[in-house]
């Protein structure tokens, strides 16, 4: 029987050579002597700045009782008609406390004669001491009320001072507010009345703007 004869299968092609080696990368240059390290730059810093509170003014704090004396030189500067004198408010002898035991308890009213008086104004200031620790904290957040008071008088009767003086007294009254309210305030009497309203105010009572130069 015939021998069946595989054909030879055809040579492989030899394989690429292997790349050459990389070659190994140079190490870092050894620091320069004496060089100094650089310094990293420091964390900014977090400042806070204290908003002033409500109410309260810059800088020093103001001395509450000069203003009586503030005021009588206000007056005689400002007050052309002299109508503003100033007023003494006596307190009377029997004080009427209004107090309440608990937050929701229903409220107490009690007549406090002149030792009782001290007591309870003995035992507030007791309360401040302790609560301030001898005056060692701050009280921030605090109201202090003072009445102040001045008395307008007219010569003469509003009648007379519309009808016969051809006045009007609302005008007197409201330049005596005016002083009285720039000098508590401590603010120009421009800032305290509303700019509608600026130049009624200013012709009827302009020795207030002149002072303050906004006329």
């Amino acid at each position: 029987a015939p021998m069946m004869y595989a054909a030879p299968a055809p040579p492989m092609a030899a394989a690429a050579p292997p790349p050459p080696p990389m070659a190994a990368a140079a190490p870092p240059p050894p620091p320069m002597a004496g060089a100094a390290p650089v310094p990293q730059p420091p964390p900014a810093a977090q400042v806070q700045q204290q908003q002033p509170e409500e109410g309260q003014a810059d800088g020093e704090a103001m001395d509450y009782t000069r203003v009586p004396k503030e005021l009588d030189k206000r007056f005689e500067k400002l007050d052309t008609d002299s109508a503003l004198r100033p007023t003494i408010i006596s307190p009377g002898d029997i004080w009427t406390k209004k107090a309440q035991k608990a937050l929701l308890a229903s409220p107490t009213i009690s007549v406090l004669d002149s030792s009782g008086q001290k007591e309870e104004k003995d035992a507030a200031f007791d309360l401040l001491d302790a609560l301030t620790k001898s005056g060692a904290l701050p009280v921030d957040h605090a109201a202090l009320h003072i009445v102040i008071a001045a008395t307008h008088c007219f010569d003469k009767t509003v009648t007379e001072t519309v009808v016969q003086d051809n006045t009007n007294p609302i005008d007197k009254v409201e330049r005596s507010t005016l002083i009285m309210a720039s000098t508590i305030h401590q603010k120009p009497a421009a800032a305290l009345i509303r700019q509608a309203q600026y130049s009624r105010v200013s012709s009827t009572s302009p020795m207030l703007f002149v002072e303050d130069g906004a006329a």
